[in-house]
């Protein structure tokens, strides 16, 4: 199943502001019981201000697509979550993003639905 979700890289760089609170994102998605991990789904998420990149846990088939932001690329950006679970982190970083002017014109294929944890998604209960 795909789910995307899509934005306008500005070229406002990545702030203090926006790695604090991107970093409070992944703490808050995290005590839900949601695993992030970095762009390959392994280990800690990149949280700098060069770059951000994340995604679900791979080793349990909790990944999909890396969410990433750096100072370099602007222009058009998705990321395909498959509406698993680090999608809520993925929302909410890019509603920081856009409140930063760090990105605009975010969009998805549907609605936002409820938070989702790795263990409800493992065992169908979403």
């Amino acid at each position: 199943m795909g789910y995307t979700r899509y934005w306008q890289r500005t070229k406002k760089s990545i702030t203090q502001n926006f790695v604090d609170e991107v970093n409070k994102i992944i703490t808050d998605s995290r005590s839900k019981g949601i695993t992030i991990r970095n762009g390959l789904g392994e280990g800690e998420p990149t949280v700098t201000l060069n770059k951000i990149a994340f995604n679900g846990d791979g080793a349990r088939d909790l990944d999909h697509e890396t969410c990433y932001f750096d100072n370099e690329e602007t222009g058009f950006a998705f990321c395909k979550t498959a509406r698993k679970p680090y999608d809520y982190t993925v929302r909410n970083v890019l509603k920081a993003a856009e409140k930063l002017g760090i990105i605009t014109n975010v969009s998805s294929d549907g609605e936002n639905e409820h938070i989702v944890s790795d263990t409800d998604y493992l065992n169908g209960k979403w």
